[in-house]
């Protein structure tokens, strides 16, 4: 009798001393920063020798929202294999580049971002380079591929893929 009373308090300290994480608790690890075009071609060159795919995004953005979770799995798919997943929120707005950060932090926490994330700033002032590096006309959702060579191979303005369409071309840049 003494050993299943003693078992079940073992038992119930253990449960209490293993977190576990609940369903509706954010991903640790997750961290968001802004940038200016700059810092965001220095954060894809300073890959090297590795394949680069980035999603551009915002939280009020119906279909990227829909998309985001293939672009985690994608990230956990071939990371191991050289990819490097990048996501760039097109959130902040207007002049002042005022966005809710918190709201930004909370999806790619809930959705398990656990690769470099950026808020863009300044878009409205470096529109042109942005869309001369990474080929991104203002429309979102847009992703874009960069091969080892840090050369852009793809990008979704200029020809739509789907997912498995798009793993296929992930495949061919990882085996380069």
């Amino acid at each position: 009798m003494y050993r299943v009373l003693i078992l079940a308090g073992v038992l119930a300290i253990a449960v209490v001393a293993v977190p576990s994480r609940a369903a509706d608790e954010p991903a640790k690890g997750v961290a968001v920063s802004e940038v200016k075009v700059e810092a965001l071609e220095k954060a894809v060159a300073d890959q090297k020798k590795k394949v680069v795919l980035i999603d551009f995004w915002a939280t009020w953005c119906g279909p990227c929202v829909k998309g985001f979770p293939h672009f985690v799995a994608t990230h956990k798919k071939y990371a191991d294999k050289g990819l490097v997943c990048v996501s760039v929120s097109m959130d902040p707005k207007g002049k002042d580049d005022k966005y809710d950060k918190d709201a930004v932090l909370k999806f790619l926490k809930e959705k398990e971002a656990v690769f470099p994330n950026f808020v863009m700033l300044g878009y409205r002032d470096d529109e042109e380079k942005i869309n001369k590096r990474f080929g991104l006309d203002g429309g979102i959702p847009f992703k874009v591929l960069f091969g080892k060579e840090g050369k852009r191979v793809w990008n979704s303005e200029e020809k739509e893929l789907t997912d498995a369409e798009l793993d296929k071309l992930i495949e061919a840049e990882l085996a380069k």
